[in-house]
């Protein structure tokens, strides 16, 4: 039942999203082919106007994977189709499993397709040469490619992308317990748990530096290689542990009942 429940869902988020998918792609293709002749100055003038075409599709992508996911799980638990939803014969578990695997799906898709069109736009020995020469005067030491630096940060927001998510539901969830004002209740307990994430995430920052005995570089314009590596390290690690957490957190508030209008 899982399986028909993922299918269902993963259809549903992705309804007019896939069309957003397809847009940016195109788009980037186009302007990287436009690109191939920037040395005409009319040609470079169509190619810089593309490629804000392009950032736009991607900045779409971003926000319509955001609201599609969000939308779709507040309207199909707690709207109309809640009716339906919560008398099919699946435990909650599986509903709100299957809400979980759809929106990794989703954003796992959503992140592919912006990294891709930005690559498309962006790449060129240049911009690789610039991103090394700014690590450079930031990191001393930092003995790592510039693909592997993209690779790193990449993942970090990806994974901060996920814990946002499971955060939001979280926050739907606890709104939609109330019996008025649940928008807005939800928002407020949104921003109440990202507000202490950050603050655990800098807490523990301060502690590993301290005990790796470079506190003093939190707030340097130029760190160590090696506190580089332990920052990275420390922000993948959060927001690992913050998504998990959240997930677990919006299923234990599910299962303590739906209130529906």
């Amino acid at each position: 039942m899982i399986k028909n429940l993922y299918k269902r869902d993963l259809d549903r988020m992705t309804k007019t999203l896939r069309w957003f998918f397809l847009i940016a792609i195109a788009v980037a293709v186009v302007t990287k082919l436009i690109k191939l002749g920037d040395s005409i100055q009319v040609i470079s003038i169509i190619g810089a106007v593309f490629a804000g075409i392009t950032y736009s599709a991607v900045a779409n992508v971003l926000i319509n994977t955001f609201t599609n996911i969000l939308t779709y799980f507040n309207g199909n638990f707690y709207k109309d189709e809640s009716y339906l939803t919560h008398t099919l014969p699946v435990t909650k578990k599986q509903l709100i499993l299957s809400k979980y695997l759809s929106a990794i799906t989703v954003i796992i898709c959503s992140f592919i397709v912006m990294l891709l069109s930005l690559f498309l736009v962006l790449y060129s020995k240049e911009l690789f040469m610039a991103i090394k020469l700014g690590l450079s005067m930031v990191v001393t030491g930092l003995n790592m490619s510039v693909g592997g630096f993209i690779t790193i940060i990449a993942t970090i927001l990806l994974m901060q992308i996920l814990m946002l998510t499971f955060m939001a539901f979280s926050a739907i969830v606890k709104g939609n317990s109330y019996n008025a004002k649940k928008g807005l209740k939800g928002v407020l307990w949104f921003i109440a748990y990202y507000m202490g994430a950050m603050l655990l995430t800098l807490i523990a920052a301060v502690i590993v530096f301290a005990i790796s005995g470079n506190i003093a570089e939190i707030g340097a314009s130029v760190m160590k290689a090696s506190s580089f590596i332990t920052l990275m390290i420390t922000a993948l690690v959060l927001d690992m542990a913050f998504a998990i957490y959240y997930a677990i957190f919006c299923y234990k508030l599910f299962k303590k009942g739906v209130n529906v209008d």
